[in-house]
């Protein structure tokens, strides 16, 4: 039999293109985005999915692994987004992801709509929260540790406010700082009536840890969540989760993670931040997975950046 080797050629090059079709297919709702290599690349769950809750019986060990694979999991395919802001000069620190959806971003197609954002935790560093003003969103930024002075408007509309989140309302807390909850700081800023379009929480509790587990406590036991669009956090988990406090805040992030899936909130982006350990050791190779042992017994510390979008957001009277 004779055979037409250009004929062959076309026939095996069909059939290559055909085979990675079909892997694509088969693998595209699978997680592998981030800057995490240690990962297991997770599976986007149903919209009907129930995560299990994490209780004091769980392991520490059993717990690190249950929020490690659940932040890496891509719960939403934004199409459209962003990365925004961060310090040029250590490896865009700082900067957060924005989905540019209708749904989510309504002012790209709508520039004569209100847009709100919050953004808690600042220092110094105003780059994401200036991208947003320049969009044309109404920008409040919060931080109680610096020494700029309160009401400051910077050149592109950010107001500051020298104001920290919390679950109370106090003028001086226990680190003398004047906090408020969300839910106040609406009032007060007249936004009762507004959805708050992205909310950002980049916090950092003395002693280690953040707040973003106190927001997200108000956030479901409020009802806050329904006038979120979008939210962005860092994520501080602190170890050794050996220690009993440290274990229980483990847990309590994952439920309430999970809780907010419950109620619509879907991930679509998360970035290990790892950008401090890279520039002071002088190791752009370093990743999350060499923090991830001493999490057990050492004192080491995970930072996640976490963007969702909220799949019903609705206004709140509050």
């Amino acid at each position: 039999m004779v055979i037409n080797k250009e004929r062959l050629c076309q026939v095996l090059f069909l059939a290559v293109i055909i085979l990675l079709g079909f892997t694509f297919t088969c693998n595209r709702e699978v997680s592998t985005y981030g800057r995490n290599e240690g990962a297991s690349p997770q599976r986007t769950p149903s919209n009907s999915f129930q995560f299990k809750k994490l209780t004091k019986k769980d392991s520490a060990e059993e717990s690190l692994e249950t929020i490690w694979n659940y932040v890496y999991q891509r719960q939403y395919n934004c199409k459209e987004h962003e990365y925004l802001g961060g310090k040029p000069w250590l490896d865009r620190d700082g900067a957060y992801d924005l989905c540019l959806e209708d749904k989510f971003w309504p002012i790209k197609k709508n520039p004569d709509s209100k847009c709100t954002m919050y953004s808690f935790g600042v220092g110094g560093d105003f780059t994401f929260d200036d991208e947003i003003a320049n969009k044309g969103c109404d920008v409040h930024s919060f931080d109680p540790t610096t020494k700029l002075k309160d009401g400051f408007k910077r050149d592109s509309g950010v107001v500051f406010h020298l104001l920290g989140v919390s679950n109370e309302d106090n003028d001086k807390d226990s680190h003398g700082w004047k906090v408020r909850t969300i839910r106040t700081i609406k009032k007060e800023l007249g936004h009762s009536d507004r959805i708050i379009d992205y909310l950002k929480v980049d916090t950092d509790a003395p002693g280690g840890g953040g707040f973003e587990d106190m927001v997200m406590e108000e956030m479901l036991e409020t009802g806050l969540y329904k006038c979120i669009r979008q939210f962005a956090m860092e994520i501080h988990l602190i170890g050794p989760l050996t220690n009993p406090k440290l274990l229980d805040r483990c847990q309590r992030l994952y439920n309430q993670l999970t809780s907010l899936y419950d109620v619509g909130y879907r991930i679509y982006n998360t970035t290990d931040n790892v950008r401090a350990i890279r520039f002071i050791h002088k190791d752009p190779s370093y990743s999350q997975a060499k923090s991830k042992p001493g999490m057990l017994q050492g004192g080491a510390a995970i930072l996640w950046e976490v963007a969702m979008v909220n799949l019903n957001p609705e206004k709140c009277d509050f």
